[in-house]
Parts: structure tokens; sequence; C-alpha cells
């Protein structure tokens, strides 16, 4: 049986202290939602990158097999060499940075790469800690979707926004060298 707030006491652990703003479960929402938005962003990210590997190394492939195989138009080099470059901004966009955190950003709870240098026990009271208040547990929620957004906009869209633009620019680059090597074969 659930109790009403008036049973369970004066409810004052429960408020927060003074000065800190209190906030509506649409506000609470709205974090959540903004936090699976970024989330999925990323893996949208994530997939479209695979999908350009996965594209850009099977052109790689034939025209790896047509080389040994001693027939490899221009066009096709061309394409290889286009496919290879895309390859890897698409690889750098889903590569995961493994490097030192910098000593001036703010430690974000809530990402493994920065707690996993910690103890258990640390991280477990420091999380404890920002949780007690709202206030305090919202900064750590915007922090991590800040930085989140932060990783979608430096990293992961810019490498793979240049991926796409470099295969289609060699897209147009090889039709043009066809039409070329066609023209030049009659």
């Amino acid at each position: 049986m659930m109790t009403q707030p008036s049973e369970q006491g004066s409810g004052a652990e429960d408020e927060a202290p003074a000065g800190l703003p209190q906030y509506t479960p649409q506000a609470v929402q709205m974090l959540r939602t903004v936090q699976v938005n970024t989330l999925m962003l990323s893996q949208m990210a994530d997939q479209k990158a695979s999908i350009l590997m996965g594209a850009t190394f099977l052109v790689f492939s034939i025209a790896v097999s047509r080389s040994l195989a001693g027939d490899l138009p221009y066009s096709l080099a061309i394409l290889a060499v286009f496919a290879f470059l895309s390859s890897l901004c698409a690889v750098m966009a889903v590569l995961p940075s493994v490097g030192k955190a910098d000593p001036g950003d703010r430690a974000n709870l809530l990402f493994f790469g920065h707690f996993c240098g910690m103890e258990e026990g640390q991280w477990t009271e420091d999380v404890l800690k920002q949780m007690r208040h709202d206030d305090h547990l919202f900064r750590v929620m915007l922090h991590d979707i800040y930085q989140n957004g932060q990783v979608l906009q430096r990293r992961k869209y810019r490498y793979l926004s240049l991926a796409y633009r470099i295969f289609i620019g060699g897209l147009f680059v090889t039709l043009t060298a066809f039409a070329v090597e066609l023209g030049l074969s009659r």
C-alpha cells in the first residue's frame, strides 16, 4: 500500500536546501529526452560510418584484386584511392579516444573514460554526493550531455561528413576518368 507524503513525516529530508531550485517532472523528462536523443545521434553516426566503411572496403578490395590480376584501369585506381581515404575518415569517426583527460576539464562522473582511473569507492562516494540534490544531479547530467554533444560535433560528425564528401567527390572524379578512358579507347 502506498503512503501519502503527509504520512511519511515532515518531508524535510526530501526538500532541497535553501537556495537550490526545485525542478518539475517536465524538466526531468526534458533532460532524459535530450540524453536519449544524444545517444541515438551517436549510434546513428556509428552506423553510418560502418555502412560507409563496408562500401569503401568492398570497392578497395575489388581494386586490389583487379590490380593483382594485372588489369587496373585508371578510373578504378582513382576510385580505390578515394575509397581508402574515405574509409580512413569513417574509421576516425568511430575510433574511441583513449588519451588522458585535460587537467582543466571537470571530471564527468558518468563517463567511464573519466572514472576508470578512480578507485571504485571514491567514484561511488562522488556520485552519491552529487545525487543528494536535484540541482547537483542535473548538473552532472547536463555535463554528460554537453560532453557527448561535443564529441558528436567535433569528432563523429566532422569525420563522417568528410568521409562522405571524399567518397562522393571520388565518384565524380572516377566518372570523369571513366568517360575519358572510354573516349580514348574509341
